[in-house]
């Protein structure tokens, strides 16, 4: 009771203050007004009084800087999915995790990259990671805030935000920072009754500058990390797994009747700092010939520990892994050890040393300079890039070095405009000249009626997939590029305000794709993977009503070694009402998923990777959440009811991951809160 008198009085203040910092409802002007173009037409905020609903203030990318776009966007003040807070939630539902805020991600369905440099290859934590190329360069005189925070059941949180403003009318200023936290949940429950949280903190700061005859313009940035927490492994399957009790019986079950492979004494710790510089000059005009040059400064640092005091309790899960049981099951005729259910005899008289930890570091610096120009609707570039490596794992107390190539590309970017605003012709190409065989080609149409285009590139495979020793588990590869090929297609019909209707399709195929097996080790295909996405996306809204839909169907030739589920689907019915104006507005309804039963990844703490597994089933499950947004003026907030038919049913849960329970029946809610003034 206590807790919903205090949830109710906060959204009265919330409420109370939004509305009173936009009390003078005769103040609005037109938006003209108050405002001073800079030489190409680019208006700075000076009064923001007259702003309401969508209408904002702007902002700037590196991409704007360097595609010589001279129209900036505007700040997004919706609320729609204002109640998916987490980062799984923004991104679509498209991800496993392993159940709680803030814990690893991986997508369901394998994408190419977006870039030819090697990899150190963790990436399950890059979906929370602030990508600099996409970062908002806010372009107003009064400080521009975009707040937003979460708190709910069990702790889970958010919190965070933006600020920028300039300093004058060609500088400009801004300063990043968001946190995460959660403990980790089985089923509704904690671990334990102390808060063993996984935490993701970042920070940033950026800088614009532009000459007053545009003819100069810099951008800069600082951004840093820090992921770090306790690790469980997950349930321990197979000894709560019985002939009376299916893994479906454990959702029923509460604290203390589930036991987590690490009850104690096991962590991780993620860091990642990056130094951007990026700056151009204008040589003729101050679009047609330009020269430009980017430093990127990127530092990672990994590791893992187990205290020497829980590595004999903790060992019923490092025994599955080992060396010697690997040896082991590679040394059995027909595959036999890699068969469904297949558990192997472990050896238990294998020592894991005194400092049971791992630690690696990665740090690159690049260089890239080029020309380019536009004329009109026309955009050409053209660059060379060269990228030093340094590597390093942690030998006892020291760093020992990794020997890593040095890579050079030359590489170009085109884009051509369509009339009418109707959308813009992109390509990229790219080619290592000291590879040799590391090349990226790709081109995109996103227009008004049509999406499409294709990727034809190899890639040289993660150093983590070559090169990793601990005492938990070591390996040495020499693995062959990886070559992938897409060609998507997606026409689509707006529907102006009632909304938008897409149908695509999409066909990829991998060569020498690099998976991680049953026991959790890196595997070359030499077979081809083919495998095909069909579906919708809709936005359709009549009167009050409406509906958000996405529907994925994907054929998959190898399950085995890249598993995906057949059908993957979202969809929210909702209710949408705009009161006094516009001033407020209300949107209520249900948000419901579906993701059909597969064998889903499991997730292997020590090298940070999912990896693939056939004795569970994941998924398989609908889930359907009740939520209400509300919104006044620039203050947005909701309150959400997660997982409803858990509440009606304990046994009705599901598994974000194997050995990982979904989080089950929540409450949660939260505030996003745009400030101008």
């Amino acid at each position: 009771m206590k807790r919903i008198v205090y949830i109710l009085l906060s959204f009265i203040l919330l409420s109370h203050l939004s509305y009173a910092q936009n009390d003078d409802q005769d103040k609005e002007v037109d938006a003209v007004e108050g405002q001073e173009p800079n030489k190409d037409g680019v208006t700075l905020e000076q009064d923001s009084s007259w702003l309401k609903g969508p209408q904002t203030t702007w902002y700037l990318t590196k991409d704007d800087f360097y595609k010589i776009h001279f129209e900036e966007h505007v700040m997004d003040s919706s609320y729609t999915h204002l109640h998916r807070y987490d980062v799984h939630g923004q991104k679509g539902y498209v991800h496993q995790t392993l159940g709680n805020n803030a814990s690893a991600l991986r997508s369901y369905w394998d994408q190419p990259v977006n870039h030819l440099r090697q990899s150190m290859g963790i990436t399950a934590f890059d979906p929370y990671a602030l990508d600099l190329d996409t970062w908002q360069y806010y372009n107003a005189y009064v400080p521009v805030t975009d707040f937003n925070g979460v708190v709910g059941q069990d702790n889970r949180g958010k919190i965070g935000g933006q600020i920028g403003r300039n300093i004058d009318p060609y500088w400009a200023a801004g300063l990043y920072f968001q946190r995460y936290s959660e403990p980790y949940i089985i089923g509704r429950d904690k671990i334990s009754n102390s808060y063993n949280g996984q935490v993701h903190t970042a920070f940033g700061l950026n800088t614009r500058y532009e000459s007053e005859d545009n003819k100069y313009k810099l951008m800069a940035s600082f951004y840093q990390y820090f992921h770090e927490g306790p690790e469980s492994g997950g349930l321990a399957m197979k000894q709560l797994v019985t002939g009376d009790q299916t893994p479906d019986d454990l959702f029923a079950l509460g604290r203390g009747q589930l036991t987590n492979y690490f009850p104690d004494g096991v962590s991780s710790f993620k860091w990642y700092t990056n130094y951007q510089l990026y700056h151009q000059y204008a040589l003729v005009d101050s679009a047609r010939l330009q020269v430009f040059h980017e430093f990127n400064r990127n530092q990672y640092r990994y590791s893992y520990a187990n205290s020497e005091s829980t590595i004999s309790t903790n060992r019923l899960y490092y025994d599955q892994f080992n060396d010697h049981t690997y040896d082991y099951v590679t040394s059995l005729d027909n595959n036999a050890g890699f068969q469904p259910g297949y558990q192997p005899p472990v050896d238990t008289n294998y020592e894991y040393g005194s400092k049971p930890l791992v630690g690696y570091k990665q740090e690159y610096i690049d260089n890239k300079a080029g020309v380019k120009s536009r004329l009109g609707p026309t955009f050409w570039s053209g660059y060379i890039q060269h990228r030093f490596y340094r590597y390093q794992q942690q030998n006892s107390d020291d760093y020992t070095p990794i020997p890593m190539d040095q890579q050079l590309f030359l590489g170009g970017d085109v884009e051509l405009l369509l009339p009418n605003k109707l959308g813009a012709l992109t390509g990229h190409a790219e080619y290592d000249v000291l590879k040799g065989n590391i090349f990226n080609i790709d081109a995109e149409v996103k227009s008004k009626y049509l999406n499409a285009g294709f990727v034809l590139q190899n890639t040289l495979a993660p150093m983590f997939a070559q090169q990793f020793a601990s005492v938990f588990m070591s390996w040495q590869n020499d693995m062959n590029p990886i070559a992938r090929q897409q060609i998507h297609i997606a026409p689509q019909l707006p529907l102006g305000e009632k909304g938008n209707f897409q149908v695509f399709g999409e066909l990829n195929n991998i060569g020498n794709y690099i998976y991680y097996d049953k026991y959790a080790r890196p595997v070359q295909l030499s077979d081809n993977i083919t495998y095909s996405r069909y579906g919708t996306k809709f936005k359709l809204r009549l009167g009050p009503i409406q509906q958000i839909a996405q529907a994925v169907y994907t054929v998959n030739n190898n399950q085995e070694v890249m598993p995906t589920p057949d059908v993957f689907f979202t969809y929210e019915l909702s209710y949408f009402k705009e009161f006094k104006n516009g001033m407020m507005s209300l949107y209520t309804g249900f948000d419901t998923r579906y993701i059909a039963s597969y064998y889903g990844y499991a997730f292997n703490p020590v090298t940070q990777q999912f990896h693939v597994q056939n004795d569970y089933k994941t998924e398989g499950n609908f889930n359907l959440d009740f939520f209400v947004n509300f919104k006044m003026r620039r203050c947005m907030a909701f309150i959400r009811l997660s997982d409803l038919m858990n509440l009606a049913d304990a046994r009705s849960g599901y598994w974000a991951t194997p050995g990982y329970m979904g989080p089950g029946f929540g409450f949660s809610y939260g505030v996003r809160w745009l400030m101008f003034e």
